[in-house]
């Protein structure tokens, strides 16, 4: 995939378990070449490089590690709408503090996110 189709990802770095497997998935997507991750406070903030590619048409990829969305809700304050949504919180796991977290959790979080955006065409290397 040519770097300007190549997904941006976004996703929640808060204190819960939750926050941190959003924030492992996003890392992991970016270093398997299938999305880029950037940085949502750069957008809302409108840090000019980051909005700049925010806004650069190429699909958005947000995942967020609870219900509260603020991944989505810092798009959406931008009038950005991703592409492709995820709530960690929707796989059933509990929230917990950001030191309980689990490779387990981790692992079916990647696996299910994964499996989402094949059956939606994103391309993988």
């Amino acid at each position: 995939m040519s770097a300007t189709k190549t997904p941006i990802v976004y996703s929640c770095s808060g204190c819960s378990n939750l926050a941190q497997i959003a924030h492992d998935v996003s890392s992991t997507l970016d270093s398997d070449g299938i999305a880029e991750m950037s940085c949502i406070s750069g957008v809302i903030g409108k840090v000019k490089p980051v909005a700049d590619q925010a806004y650069s048409g190429r699909p958005i990829i947000a995942i967020d590690g609870c219900g509260l969305a603020c991944t989505k809700s810092c798009l959406t304050a931008c009038d950005l709408t991703p592409e492709y949504y995820f709530d960690i919180s929707s796989l059933g796991f509990e929230k917990r503090g950001k030191d309980e977290n689990s490779l387990i959790e981790n692992s079916i979080a990647i696996e299910n996110i994964y499996g989402e955006l094949r059956k939606s065409g994103i391309t993988f290397p």
